[in-house]
């Protein structure tokens, strides 16, 4: 099977009642337990740039030849992949399950966001790609399965990152320029390096799940209980609290709400005033950052840095992929992209021109053309 149509046309996905929102507006709070930071970890060196002086711009820039640097893109052969069109970045987040102490071979990946900042660096739109989107898994000699549709999580599963780049370069026609993939452990030490993150708490409303007072009594470990509004949250609780689906009726896209709530969270405690003018808690934000991630073999902290240091949580912009709700295919329960994924301008015609859109480096203009889907 070969790509969607000779201009990569790409898939949507909206709750499973098939309205929602998939524009989030600027609110407190981000992304998934592993989506860490929006616009990739440049705005580590981002903050010591702009308030940590000489010191701890040594300390950034050391950070960035220390990285864990485990993907090669050079690796997927160019005639497979999208032409780059401009100079915007895209870069695409990638949260696993892994666990200290676990096989890291049996990691998956719960969260993906294709974070694209605009060629001007004063803009960034994060779109949330949900895991069970039913989508075409392209051609891999190194994959243990593909040339097949499946969930697009399975991608990772099969053939990790560069299959997983594959498959959403195939969906979207985006060329993908870097990686940043973070897992539970590290998304627990960024939050607590910046001495947890304030977040507003969803209410429960799932029958079954609801609480009095209003709030959400997690499922796992501990079962912690959530109060509904503003928490202060430290790094498992605030893992704990984005994991959560089942309480919730829009289910995985609500937990996808909460991951990129919790971005945005994250970017704003990094560039509090606390954060700049305690040299100590920067450089442990910085070092707890350089471990928590990994990266492909060109991406540069820094210079992502230098050409993101005016943005704050206000200038991203958060959106799920349009999609035609829940459903089967493939005998599957899946996120439908569309009804012919051959042909998904048919059916899904908005998911298409987003990613033209994503391509052309004009989201804003995509964004102010479908207003109706902006969220409260």
């Amino acid at each position: 099977m070969t790509q969607y149509g000779s201009n990569y046309r790409g898939s949507a996905s909206v709750p499973p009642s098939g309205g929602g929102a998939r524009v989030a507006a600027a609110a407190a709070g981000g992304p998934t337990r592993r989506g860490l930071i929006g616009s990739g970890i440049g705005l580590v060196a981002s903050i010591a740039a702009a308030g940590g002086g000489f010191a701890v711009w040594s300390t950034a820039d050391s950070t960035n030849e220390d990285l864990d640097r485990a993907f090669d893109l050079d690796a997927i052969p160019e005639e497979d992949r999208p032409e780059r069109l401009n100079s915007a970045m895209n870069l695409l987040v990638i949260g696993s399950d892994h666990r200290e102490g676990n096989d890291e071979a049996d990691a998956r990946s719960d969260t993906t966001i294709l974070m694209h900042v605009n060629e001007d660096g004063n803009a960034a739109y994060g779109i949330s790609i949900p895991r069970d989107l039913y989508v075409y898994i392209p051609e891999d000699p190194d994959a243990e399965v593909s040339d097949t549709l499946d969930k697009f999580n399975a991608a990772y599963a099969w053939g990790g990152v560069n299959l997983t780049v594959r498959t959403l370069e195939n969906l979207t026609g985006v060329r993908i320029d870097h990686i940043i993939e973070i897992d539970f452990n590290g998304l627990v030490a960024v939050v607590d390096a910046l001495g947890g993150v304030t977040m507003d708490v969803e209410a429960a409303d799932a029958d079954g799940y609801i609480t009095d007072p209003p709030g959400i009594e997690s499922i796992h470990g501990e079962h912690r209980f959530f109060e509904a509004g503003p928490n202060k949250l430290y790094g498992d609780e605030a893992l704990d609290y984005v994991r959560q689906r089942y309480q919730y009726n829009e289910g995985d896209f609500a937990r996808m709400r909460h991951q990129q709530e919790l971005i945005k969270a994250i970017m704003d405690s990094a560039l509090s005033a606390g954060v700049l003018t305690d040299e100590d808690k920067l450089t442990s934000f910085i070092s707890s950052t350089s471990d928590a991630v990994k990266v492909d073999t060109e991406f540069n902290a820094v210079a992502t840095a230098i050409n993101l240091m005016d943005m704050r949580s206000d200038d991203l912009v958060f959106m799920t992929t349009p999609n035609l709700g829940t459903g089967e295919q493939g005998g599957q329960s899946v996120v439908i992209y569309a009804d012919d994924p051959e042909n998904p301008e048919a059916s899904n015609p908005e998911a298409v021109s987003l990613w033209e859109a994503v391509r052309d480096d004009k989201v804003a203009d995509w964004i102010a053309a479908n207003p109706e889907d902006e969220e409260e």
